[in-house]
């Protein structure tokens, strides 16, 4: 469908000084290639072009931020060269300049089978090309030329022709018109380098659209996507007049004239359903709340990549979804933290459900080979092709989770972001932090009390590349800012952990996690456990109560001893897994990691000399605790019968 001129052309004329502050762009080799290729003679350097005019020795600079008006322009542009298909089609049938013009004075809808379009199409397209009002196309230059004049009648280039609307909309001087619009008029020719153009450079502008009402940017939205031929497979009408879209009942609105005549319906139709002949209209209100503006954004983002409906107390504004611009308060507090406690007390469970809950995480787990490139990131060879689809071995800076984590919260101040380390200390974890160990110092409000200079400049420009295309403002050295907390997770029982120096620990606060079989979540299956006396039904938090117990009378230190959720809850949900996951699990970890100073005596029988054949022993339902363990185990639990245990073997 042809959509009014006048109507988009205002999208643009109506935008604050504030939607043109581009900042200026830097072209990597993959785009300068790509913007090469244009039908210009144009030299793409790092942040500006040089294009040699044609038909003259003449050349021109321009800015990288011309570029950025190109997709800005680009709802338009489309639309623009919709109205010169059409009007290429006229010519071609009526090859005499002097008859086009006759044609569309006269307006002849006798003859519009020509065109093959809708009434409200033909009648914008007329609009359009009447050479006797202007105003119709932004008061561009008419496309027919010297019509009953005395000269001859011309038409104008394609080329001339969108140039002149498409810069009549833009608030720049002439002087710099022309080759913004060649440029346009280029990219608008060469669908592959504009694609490279908007996936790489979209998040740089401020938005595409901006709009007073949430109907109005709808509608903006919607035309642009049908221009574009996006629109149909997501219209299916039914016998009613109405689709629905994703979970919106009666979204769009099918009429065969161009006048809705429904008060719930944008006025305007947003697109022409060519399989119906149906003028399609949008339901209004549909960005009214935040609930609403979501679905919609959602599905919006599935027919435009990277780009989402957002919200202020000033306007409504379709801009890209990895551009940061939030006036909520900025996040502060963050801060250094460790939880510590003994194994299956849920530390990570405690970081992610509970105190932390609300925080947007990066996680990473420490190892005895983690390094400094792993955690902060390393240039690494990646695979590549050139121009003629060779390949050849590139380099490109790949982030760890900490540059990661850094680059997202300074993306997003008004949010809490963690990095989570799990097993902080079974790597060298003062060498793995390498310099950043001097950013862990933190002012009141979070931020580092110091900055560092990047050893790596290829991490520095790593992460200024990813700000500066949410339109932040670089950094010149490394901080940790006010909202990101680093958390871990550490067990100093486990065999092969690795010491934490003073220095180090002294930045860190730290929280123990305390054995608590009271929460909901803890497992609590019971067992069924041999005796001298008998078999005795006992629920893993009693079992692990006095095996704790014994533990702590035997003088064992706090973070070796059985948290709750030291098994899960599908390990010993049925019988046989149960057995198992007592022999293989939790009688290792006691045998080699608590007992081995100590003797197993401490907690099973005293004839068992190898852990072999305690298990053993234990899968043919012997009584393998020494008789404190089996006291208490009798005391607490329940004798079963015979018929019982028969019944459940």
């Amino acid at each position: 469908m042809l959509s009014k001129i006048n109507t988009v052309g205002e999208w643009y004329k109506s935008e604050p000084d504030t939607s043109w502050n581009f900042p200026e762009l830097k072209f990597d080799n993959d785009a300068k290639s790509a913007f090469e290729s244009l039908a210009l003679d144009i030299t793409v350097s790092e942040s500006s072009a040089k294009v040699r005019i044609a038909g003259s020795d003449n050349h021109a600079y321009i800015s990288s931020q011309y570029f950025l008006y190109v997709i800005k322009l680009a709802p338009l542009s489309y639309l623009v060269n919709q109205y010169l298909q059409k009007f290429d089609q006229l010519v071609k049938a009526i090859s005499k300049p002097d008859d086009v013009a006759q044609f569309i004075s006269t307006r002849a809808s006798s003859q519009s089978q020509i065109l093959g379009i809708d009434p409200y199409s033909l009648t914008n397209f007329y609009d359009v090309f009447d050479i006797s009002n202007a105003d119709n196309r932004l008061k561009a230059k008419e496309i027919i030329n010297g019509y009953g004049k005395d000269a001859t009648t011309k038409i104008r280039s394609n080329e001339d022709f969108l140039k002149s609307i498409l810069l009549k909309a833009l608030p720049i001087p002439n002087s710099s018109s022309g080759m913004l619009g060649a440029l346009a008029s280029a990219f608008a020719k060469n669908k592959a380098a504009y694609r490279v153009l908007v996936d790489k450079y979209s998040v740089y502008l401020p938005h595409l659209f901006r709009a007073q009402s949430g109907n109005e940017l709808l509608f903006m939205i919607l035309s642009t996507l049908g221009w574009q031929g996006k629109l149909d497979a997501e219209l299916s009408p039914t016998s009613s007049g109405f689709s629905n879209w994703g979970s919106i009942d009666k979204a769009f609105l099918f009429r065969p004239t161009s006048i809705s005549g429904n008060g719930g319906y944008v006025e305007e139709p947003i697109h022409y359903h060519s399989p119906s002949h149906q003028y399609v209209f949008v339901k209004t209100g549909l960005l009214d709340t935040d609930e609403l503006r979501a679905s919609v954004s959602e599905l919006i983002s599935k027919l435009w990549n990277n780009m989402s409906i957002q919200k202020d107390d000033e306007a409504f504004f379709f801009k890209s979804s990895l551009r940061f611009n939030s006036k909520a308060p900025a996040f502060t507090g963050a801060t250094n933290k460790i939880f510590y406690g003994a194994p299956g007390t849920g530390k990570s469970h405690h970081i992610h459900k509970i105190e932390y809950k609300e925080a947007d995480k990066i996680v990473t787990v420490f190892h005895p080979d983690t390094q400094y490139s792993d955690f902060v990131g390393a240039l690494k060879p990646n695979m590549a092709t050139d121009e003629d689809g060779n390949p050849y071995v590139a380099y490109q800076f790949r982030p760890g989770p900490f540059t990661k984590a850094l680059i997202e919260a300074k993306l997003h101040p008004h949010k809490h972001i963690c990095l989570v380390i799990e097993e902080l200390n079974r790597a060298p974890a003062a060498a793995v932090f390498g310099e950043l160990f001097q950013l862990l110092d933190r002012e009141y409000d979070g931020e580092s009390t110091y900055k560092i200079d990047a050893s790596d400049p290829d991490m520095l420009a790593y992460i200024n590349q990813s700000l500066e295309k949410a339109g932040v403002a670089s950094i010149e050295q490394l901080e940790i800012p006010a909202n990101l907390s680093l958390l871990a997770t550490m067990n100093s029982s486990d065999q092969a952990v690795m010491p934490l120096d003073t220095a180090f620990k002294r930045r860190w606060r730290f929280k123990f996690i305390d054995i608590d079989f009271s929460h909901a979540d803890v497992p609590n299956h019971d067992f069924h456990l041999s005796t001298k006396s008998g078999v005795f039904k006992i629920s893993w938090p009693t079992l692990a109560s006095i095996i704790n117990d014994v533990l702590i009378e035997a003088h064992v230190a706090e973070d070796r001893l059985l948290g709750p959720f030291f098994v899960k809850r599908d390990e010993i949900e049925t019988t046989e897994a149960a057995k198992q996951t007592l022999s293989s699990k939790l009688f290792v970890y006691l045998w080699d990691d608590v007992l081995r100073h100590i003797g197993p005596k401490k907690i099973f029988a005293p004839e068992y000399l190898t852990y072999g054949r305690l298990s053993s022993a234990f899968m043919k339902d012997k009584a393998i605790f020494n008789s404190k363990v089996e006291e208490r185990i009798e005391e607490s639990g329940t004798r079963l019968e015979e018929s019982v245990i028969d019944a459940a073997k």
